[in-house]
């Protein structure tokens, strides 16, 4: 019966992969209990204030029996941003913002399950619920997990949200066939290792946030410390350069369908062509103007509305600096005063004055 319902699920709403499991304990509850007690997760409090709930999701309501666990790949793109985003941004974030559009699809599917499910209750998660969505993919056979922390799958690669539906539906009454998680395929393979300029894969798996330049750029809510600045190379929002140097995203990166951009480039450095150049000079020279009402209001509905002002603002300094943008000069100048800035800006100034 579920079988049918998977297929339609993947058929109506485009999805990758549609799986069920019997809600318990996460496989990996211990190993990210010792991650929050070493204190790697930066200053992302609320990992650590819901983990009662990860470890027994069953506390978000005593009637969850199960979830339903979906994959849903982000490359190539497949909702675009409507603004022109003239900055190396991660990958995903190159889409419109998947909270939105992702837990669309799944209130639809929950439209679809309650039609065969009439007496049974569902919760719709898209990483902001309190679950480890990683351990219950892995666990629906979704895929293994990389050295690099993501999850990977065969075929797939890396490079796709994960999401959840938490259900009442009773497992045991489907007679579903028994799942085989995926094994470790990554063998001896620590390309992601070796490639992170911060090096924050400190250990295979274990990432220590505060050295991430995806946290640096996004969850962080200071300016990065000295030492990571240079590291943090020109990339704007995010990064992918774990998963770009992943031999399981190979296959993914060299579909015929993918446009020619610079989403899977290593370079540290980017060669822009002329036209690019301009167009990164006129979108950092709007970061730094504008207000932090209006950069929230610009960025609304994209993934770089989360960084919020103060974030862009910080993200576009940097930038300027490692690539000696010296045409915004007067404008890293008005921001030497700014209270939070202020520091920032004078290093990203003293980082132009040779040029």
């Amino acid at each position: 019966m579920f079988s049918e319902i998977q297929i339609e699920l993947k058929n109506i709403l485009q999805l990758d992969q549609v799986s069920i499991v019997p809600l318990k304990e996460p496989i990996t509850i211990g190993f990210y209990e010792k991650w929050l007690s070493q204190n790697y997760y930066g200053t992302m409090n609320y990992l650590k204030d819901h983990f009662e709930l990860k470890k027994q999701a069953k506390k978000i309501n005593p009637r969850f029996e199960s979830v339903i666990t979906v994959t849903q790949s982000y490359f190539p793109v497949l909702k675009p941003t409507a603004q022109k985003l003239s900055a190396r941004i991660a990958t995903y974030a190159q889409n419109e913002d998947y909270h939105y559009w992702l837990k669309d699809k799944l209130n639809v599917a929950i439209e679809i399950l309650k039609q065969k499910f009439p007496d049974d209750i569902f919760a719709a998660y898209v990483d902001s619920g309190p679950v480890l969505e990683k351990d219950i993919a892995f666990q629906a056979g979704h895929g293994w997990f990389g050295k690099n922390s993501c999850l990977i799958h065969p075929k797939k690669g890396s490079l796709f949200f994960v999401a959840e539906i938490l259900s009442s539906i009773n497992t045991d009454q489907l007679k579903l066939n028994p799942i085989i998680p995926k094994p470790d395929m990554c063998g001896t393979c620590n390309r992601c290792m070796v490639a992170c300029p911060t090096q924050a894969i400190i250990a295979p798996q274990i990432i220590k946030a505060d050295q991430c330049i995806s946290y640096l750029t996004i969850e962080s809510k200071i300016a990065p410390p000295m030492e990571l600045r240079t590291k943090i190379s020109d990339w704007f929002f995010g990064c992918d350069i774990c998963q770009t140097v992943c031999p399981w995203n190979e296959k993914v990166f060299r579909t015929d369908n993918v446009p020619d951009s610079h989403a899977t480039s290593t370079d540290s450095f980017l060669n822009l062509n002329q036209t690019e150049k301009n167009d990164q000079i006129i979108f950092f020279k709007m970061i730094l103007t504008s207000s932090n009402k209006q950069l929230q209001k610009y960025f609304f509905g994209t993934a770089l509305h989360r960084a919020a002002g103060f974030g862009l603002k910080r993200n576009a300094l940097v930038v300027i600096a490692n690539r000696k943008i010296i045409e915004l000069k007067s404008d890293v100048t008005e921001l030497t005063s700014d209270p939070k800035l202020g520091e920032l800006a004078q290093w990203t100034l003293n980082n132009l004055t040779d040029y």
